[in-house]
């Protein structure tokens, strides 16, 4: 198994890693939030796929933000895959018109991207 080694030029601080963690856990609240009024609101909010990525979308969030919190060497393969998961449902949010739900994802996806760009794995 490839070792996840961080790049000694451009390794992440923990000001750029607090704030990844808190972007992520605002994104894990808010899509949890969002699955559950979207169950409320029926029609096509509710479609079981839609529920189904909020959640996967908040527990990919919470995993990250806690492999973050451990400095688990493997966080830069995490971060990379929830930087692309936390990009697809903001976007599938901002379709469904749900801005609180896209800009909390965007956000986490942003910092997830730039989390991903300081380490080498």
């Amino acid at each position: 198994m490839p070792q996840n080694t961080q790049n000694q030029g451009n390794q992440p601080g923990q000001v750029e890693i607090q704030q990844c963690i808190r972007d992520c856990m605002n994104c894990y609240h808010v899509c949890l939030q969002t699955a559950k009024a979207c169950q409320q609101a029926g029609g096509e909010h509710a479609r079981q796929e839609h529920v189904w990525m909020l959640h996967d979308c908040a527990d990919i969030c919470q995993a990250v933000a806690h492999f973050m919190e451990h400095n688990n060497p493997l966080y830069g393969y995490v971060t990379s895959a929830a930087a692309q998961v936390t990009n697809h449902c903001s976007e599938e949010c901002a379709q469904m018109g749900d801005d609180d739900c896209a800009n909390a994802c965007k956000n986490a996806s942003w910092s997830l991207q730039q989390i991903s760009k300081m380490v080498a794995f």
